[in-house]
């Protein structure tokens, strides 16, 4: 049997708007055994925990359908160990944005850890480890149950157009940064290629924060 190591490391109070004792499970959009899963969930739970938050990250409605009947299945078995369950589904292809927006104080996070995510521009990093790293949350894993899935259509798509505003990005200040040190002779004309420059890594930065 997998022992599942547990972490009670707490957020900053919240007012409390939700349960001090939360478990949030994030979910792949991947056939599961839902009997095996849930007692995984069972035995990753904290004595104190009495809520179980399921959740999903999609990115297109068949997706969302199929999801929303593998978390009712999943939810149906964890209500025998008598928690409260509810389920999620959110609609962005970032994990760690989903785990932002659902978490709040006192929550714990339980993840597969086979999933990754990008952690840089050739990197990726385990989704256990970057939720960690990046939210500052505490993590458990819930290995075994699910594999890293090759990206599909909608996702290479997704990569080609974050790297198409990242070539943008280079090519529109590389053009600027040209008129600049036309436009400005000596030291002030070098100072401003060094500015755009600096806003340049600032907006390739940005993007890439904001895609996750």
């Amino acid at each position: 049997m997998i022992a599942y190591p547990i972490s009670r490391k707490l957020l900053p109070n919240d007012g409390g708007r939700q349960s001090a004792h939360r478990l949030v499970v994030l979910v792949p959009d991947q056939d599961v055994d839902a009997i095996r899963f849930s007692r995984a969930i069972r035995s990753a739970a904290v004595p104190e925990t009495s809520d179980v938050l399921l959740v999903t990250a999609v990115n297109s409605v068949e997706a969302e359908l199929a999801s929303r009947r593998r978390l009712a299945t999943i939810a149906s078995q964890v209500r025998d160990f008598d928690f409260k369950v509810e389920v999620r589904i959110a609609w962005n292809g970032s994990w760690i944005t989903a785990a932002r927006e659902v978490t709040t104080a006192g929550d714990q996070i339980a993840c597969p850890p086979e999933m990754t995510v990008r952690a840089g521009l050739r990197k990726r990093q385990p989704l256990d480890a970057a939720i960690a790293s990046r939210l500052g949350l505490p993590v458990i894993p819930l290995p075994g149950f699910f594999q890293n899935s090759r990206p599909g259509f909608t996702q290479v798509l997704q990569q080609i157009g974050y790297w198409a505003v990242i070539l943008a990005i280079v090519a529109g200040f590389f053009v600027l940064e040209s008129d600049a040190s036309q436009a400005a002779q000596g030291w002030i004309g070098q100072a401003l290629v060094v500015v755009l420059m600096i806003f340049e890594l600032g907006a390739i930065y940005l993007w890439t924060a904001i895609t996750g």
